[in-house]
């Protein structure tokens, strides 16, 4: 359970984000959803594993703060890829980002940041309950990958919609250069 949700948020679905903010060929957006379909796919597997998983402990834990933010973004997640394509369609319509692109990217954002924090606090609830213990070295490994994939990925972003607004001010330069000539 931890390693496929640990695989889906710490790696596969921030580097399905990254992909989109650096990669720059025709058909990228579709690899993008393609890769994050990937993710969530392991992330339902996870899920499930957890909730079988949850079966044969002794004491009730749907009450703790892992499996219910475990939960809340599950659901969540079903939204994204329909959220996607809407942003997709409409951007390709009216040439800018609508509602639902904001939506897109901030959903994302709010699962991907909750998914890794959960992940920590998945270990943590297991150390409590004293089921499924990691070891001291597999949390430091956890915190240390997912503070670097976290890092790089809001650095991916930060750079990305850096670059997104200098191309639009050089288009509305251009078209106000193209205005003038004409004039």
């Amino acid at each position: 359970h931890g390693v496929l949700a640990s695989l889906a948020f710490v790696v596969f679905f921030p580097l399905g984000s990254i992909l989109i903010r650096l990669g720059s060929f025709r058909g990228v957006w579709l690899v993008h959803g393609m890769f994050q379909i990937f993710a969530y796919l392991i992330y339902i597997a996870a899920f499930g594993i957890g909730i079988w998983m949850i079966q044969d402990i002794p004491i009730s834990l749907m009450g703790r703060y892992h499996p219910v933010i475990g939960i809340v973004v599950f659901c969540l997640l079903f939204f994204q890829p329909i959220l996607g394509l809407i942003h997709h369609f409409q951007f390709k319509k009216h040439a800018r980002r609508t509602v639902w692109s904001y939506g897109h990217l901030w959903l994302g954002r709010i699962l991907i940041t909750l998914g890794i924090i959960n992940g920590g606090l998945g270990m943590l609830l297991a150390t409590e309950t004293g089921f499924f213990i990691p070891g001291k070295g597999q949390m430091i490994a956890y915190g240390v990958v997912a503070a670097i994939m976290w890092l790089a990925w809001v650095a991916a972003s930060v750079y990305g919609e850096k670059e997104r607004s200098r191309k639009m001010r050089v288009v509305r330069e251009s078209r106000r250069f193209k205005g003038r000539a004409y004039a």
